[in-house]
């Protein structure tokens, strides 16, 4: 079976934006599917309590590991079937999802932001920025991403001290940024996805704020402030 999983927790989205990305799913997906939400405050029939064991490393002066919890997804132990694709809560859908099941999975796919420049990614590796990764949207086979997780699990205290955010964290274990084709999780081709902010490809595409509907899905991340947010809700009646 095919799995849409999404997350949400906190009061920054709610749950009209679950909801929206349901919609959006079951409109742009000719491959059967199950759709689930992982949240703090289960509500719904398609709704899986969040868990918390990796919570408590969580220290919020620091600010650091922004996104962790996208990790318990990768347990695999919360829903049946094969496959996974998992959707942020902030995206436009533009074509059909069943490209998404229908990839070769040798590896797990996750968004390689084509509008990066790469050499400004390779100068700030150190740095902890600059990640080439976007969690936004990853795919992933059953068992796939536990690696992953269980890393995570031994690791939590230096991870959590360490990165940034999971995006971060991905990009300097999981992936290589000199030598794309060799890490652990392969990028989503160009012409895949793109950002409504950033643009799409690096240097000869990037405009922003435009809509790309001859892509598969548009990320509208950073939307921190509310007229983002308004933005978004604009978008999504397109």
């Amino acid at each position: 079976m095919n799995n849409i999983l999404c997350i949400k927790w906190g009061d920054k989205y709610d749950d009209s934006y679950v909801e929206k990305l349901k919609e959006q799913c079951e409109k742009n997906c000719s491959v059967d599917f199950n759709f689930y939400c992982f949240t703090d405050n289960p509500t719904h029939e398609y709704d899986i309590q969040l868990p918390t064991y990796l919570d408590s490393n969580y220290n919020e002066e620091r600010g650091f590991f922004w996104a962790w919890r996208k990790c318990y997804m990768f347990s695999d132990d919360y829903v049946d079937g094969d496959k996974f694709l998992f959707l942020d809560l902030d995206v436009v859908i533009h074509q059909d999802l069943k490209y998404f099941f229908e990839l070769p999975m040798h590896k797990p796919w996750i968004v390689r932001g084509w509008w990066n420049d790469m050499e400004t990614v390779k100068k700030n590796y150190a740095k902890h920025s600059s990640t080439p990764l976007n969690s936004s949207v990853i795919c992933w086979n059953r068992g796939q991403m536990k690696p992953v997780l269980q890393h995570v699990k031994d690791n939590a205290e230096v991870i959590f001290f360490t990165y940034p955010s999971l995006d971060n964290y991905f990009a300097h274990h999981w992936y290589d940024p000199w030598k794309e084709d060799e890490g652990f999780l392969q990028g989503f081709p160009q012409g895949d996805i793109y950002s409504w902010y950033k643009g799409n490809i690096f240097p000869d595409d990037m405009e922003k704020n435009k809509i790309r509907e001859d892509h598969k899905i548009c990320l509208f991340n950073n939307s921190a402030e509310t007229s983002d947010v308004e933005e978004l809700k604009s978008l999504w009646n397109i």
